[in-house]
């Protein structure tokens, strides 16, 4: 009895583990493949801390940053020199959906969010990826390489300075 008991609490522990995450860095590649099966490659790096706070820095093919903190959004977009300013509203953040996930097996999780289901995978108790469907039908599939966990950021990241030239968008 002692043994299943142990054995119990273990992988509790072991399901529990990855989702304890306080704080994200990696870079990343991002797939979307839409219903008539073409396919757009995206490349950058990731911060995101909590308590809501994201910043994803795309590289390839298109340069732009996307800062979330709380419930809003600023992207920049450097070749049309242009901000948008978004209110997010009862949309969640990143690590939100970490947290939320419930262990399918071992390494794979799954959260349904606002109706919209994500698949979260972990290599041992580093975030590997994140897959789901949008509302647009696409197929979309998140690689994190080289993740870095629980570790300070700084604050002044996630704050967008937006250029004098740039035209904003509400």
């Amino acid at each position: 009895m002692r043994l299943l008991l142990v054995a119990f609490l273990s992988t509790i522990s072991l399901f529990a583990a990855p989702k304890d995450i306080t704080s994200f860095h990696a870079t990343f590649s991002q797939t979307i493949i839409d219903d008539t099966k073409k396919k757009i490659l995206y490349h950058g790096e990731i911060w995101a801390a909590t308590p809501q706070n994201a910043l994803w820095v795309y590289s390839k093919p298109i340069q732009k940053s996307v800062y979330i903190n709380g419930s809003r959004l600023t992207l920049l977009e450097p070749k049309l020199e242009q901000a948008t300013l978004k209110n997010l509203g009862d949309e969640i953040d990143f690590l939100q959906i970490i947290k939320k996930a419930k262990p399918l097996n071992a390494s794979r999780y799954s959260a349904t969010v606002n109706g919209q289901t994500y698949f979260i995978d972990f290599n041992g108790d580093l975030l590997s990826a994140i897959s789901y469907s949008d509302n647009y039908e696409n197929q979309v599939s998140i690689k994190f390489i080289n993740p870095i966990q629980n570790q300070p950021i700084e604050s002044s990241r996630f704050k967008a300075i937006i250029p004098a030239d740039y035209d904003v968008i509400r």
